[in-house]
């Protein structure tokens, strides 16, 4: 059964009872996304279910779903960008302790027992950002420069340079032998 959404939870206490966060998160107040987003309209989807895996750990798996307003690297103007990301973190108490677990989960390193799920959410979201947003080239407002095939032109033999280093070529000689 879905719980409601809350700003702060015990996490350790969500994976013991099996809690299941399901709901919407608003963009609006995450501000180290917000330095990637051209506005912070929308909201964000998130699926989370606290468990305990077969091997003890504590761990929270889901997705979260989100259509961000990034920039174009080309025209620089707002590029509405689908983002759809999978979470599958465990919660461990120290950097050691992440290094063990298995392949499956990236470490969430808890330094308290209360977690503000808002920046839980906005740290995967930045994760999954893109490296470079573009708009597909028909619908970018700057004109998109195709690549120009080169050709190698001869040179005829009286258009030719001579090489500037030529004149090094004199002054490497064999040593003399002295001895």
């Amino acid at each position: 059964m879905p719980t409601r959404l809350q700003d702060y939870i015990k996490p350790l206490n969500f994976c013991d009872r099996g809690e299941h966060l399901k709901g919407v998160i608003p963009l609006a107040g995450m501000a180290r996304l917000a330095d990637s987003l051209c506005h912070q309209n929308g909201e964000v989807e998130i699926d989370l279910v606290f468990d305990i895996d077969s091997q003890g750990c504590k761990v929270v798996r889901g997705h979260l779903k989100t259509n961000l307003a990034l920039e174009c690297q080309r025209c620089m103007k707002a590029v509405a960008t689908w983002i759809e990301t999978g979470i599958s973190l465990a919660f461990v108490d120290s950097e050691a302790a992440g290094k063990q677990l298995s392949s499956e989960y990236d470490p969430y390193i808890l330094d308290e027992p209360m977690v503000v799920v808002r920046e839980l959410v906005e740290d995967e979201l930045i994760l999954a950002l893109p490296i470079v947003t573009f708009h597909p080239a028909e619908e970018c407002a700057v004109a998109v420069l195709q690549p120009v095939e080169e050709v190698d032109i001869p040179q005829s033999a009286e258009e030719k340079k001579p090489n500037p280093f030529s004149a090094l070529a004199g002054l490497k000689k064999t040593k003399p032998d002295s001895e």
